[in-house]
């Protein structure tokens, strides 16, 4: 068997040698292109002296049959590399650009240093890096989303309200509020994400959800539980800290003010519960803008705001979670973050002056 599959191997790279010379005379250019591949015909010699040695042709080497399998490969496939490389010269679409899930069950051919740098730099072509930062607003991040590529503004905006992610337990514990401008604010945790071009508006926010499903554990949601408010609630109060917490060192003591002001029955009034309605959400309505003032304006509405003003890193959420142990209903911080806290509301009309705010 071993000497009718030799011989046949010995004929095909003969011919296809005899055919890559031919093809080589047609043009200067193709034949400085195939000149830049050489391949290595010892191979050929050595399994054919060993036909004519005195050893039969069963006991031809492996080794020697499959040297010659390989270069049969090379000669004969080269036509169909070339044609696969000249369709990749073509300018790749950034549309709906998915990951492949299709297996590969069979073993290429080693490419070339030029083939693999070709591929490298098409992959590169077809995804984007998106860094997502503790604060941000769902509008933000959406318009960024937009500006690199990734999906449209407002297919974006419109999946976020009306795509149904209820097997995310987060987002299906979210309370439905009438009152909640946006649903999914919150929810889309800060991070550094890679992101294919043209993705499904679904696909972009399930990676957000996901991320924050994995850093959102267990123990975090007894911890809530314990405080007496629920996780959206956590989150809605991390959010806020976020705008108000100019200063990492005082996000515990932030958390404390804002659930003890909650306890004793007070209005948080909290001026970037203002910006955020005002800078975030107004912009991007139809009809009555006004409609969630009184909802998010925690000047007027009598406790939290109907969701979150932004979304949340793990520093504010877990300082949410783990509030200081402080009795302060007021604080305020001057231009260069120092905080200045108070019991009662002389003082804070004190620390205001020290803070030249007043």
């Amino acid at each position: 068997m071993k000497k009718i599959i030799l011989l046949f191997l010995l004929i095909t790279v003969v011919l296809a040698a005899c055919s890559k010379n031919e093809s080589n005379e047609v043009s200067q250019t193709e034949k400085q292109t195939h000149s830049a591949t050489e391949y290595d015909f010892s191979h050929v010699v050595d399994a054919f002296m060993e036909i004519t040695s005195e050893s039969t042709l069963e006991n031809i080497s492996d080794t020697s049959l499959t040297a010659l399998e390989t270069l049969k490969e090379e000669l004969t496939g080269e036509s169909k590399t070339e044609e696969k490389t000249t369709e990749n010269k073509k300018e790749p679409s950034t549309v709906n650009q998915e990951p492949s899930t299709e297996k590969k069950t069979e073993k290429a051919t080693e490419p070339t240093t030029h083939e693999t740098t070709a591929e490298t730099e098409t992959q590169k072509s077809t995804t984007v890096k998106v860094t997502v930062k503790e604060g941000q607003a769902l509008t933000e991040i959406f318009k960024t989303l937009d500006e690199k590529g990734v999906a449209d503004f407002d297919e974006l905006m419109q999946t976020a309200q009306t795509y149904d992610y209820s097997y995310y337990p987060l987002v299906n514990a979210i309370p439905s509020n009438a009152n909640r401008c946006f649903k999914l604010e919150g929810y889309l945790f800060p991070d550094t994400y890679e992101f294919y071009y043209g993705q499904k508006p679904q696909d972009v926010i399930g990676r957000f959800l996901r991320n924050g499903k994995a850093k959102i554990t267990d123990s975090m949601l007894s911890q809530a539980s314990a405080l007496g408010y629920s996780m959206d609630e956590v989150i809605t109060v991390a959010s806020i800290i976020e705008k108000e917490g100019a200063n990492s060192k005082e996000v515990a003591k932030i958390a404390a003010v804002i659930y003890n002001r909650l306890d004793a029955g007070m209005k948080l009034q909290m001026d970037s519960c203002i910006y955020y309605i005002e800078r975030h959400v107004k912009p991007y309505l139809t009809g009555d803008i006004n409609r969630y003032n009184s909802y998010y304006n925690t000047y007027k509405c009598s406790a939290l705001p109907a969701g979150p003003i932004s979304n949340p890193g793990m520093r504010t959420i877990n300082a949410a979670l783990n509030p200081a142990d402080v009795p302060y209903l007021y604080f305020c911080h001057d231009k260069n973050a120092n905080y200045y806290y108070a019991e009662t509301f002389e003082e804070h009309q004190e620390n205001l002056k020290l803070a030249g705010i007043e």
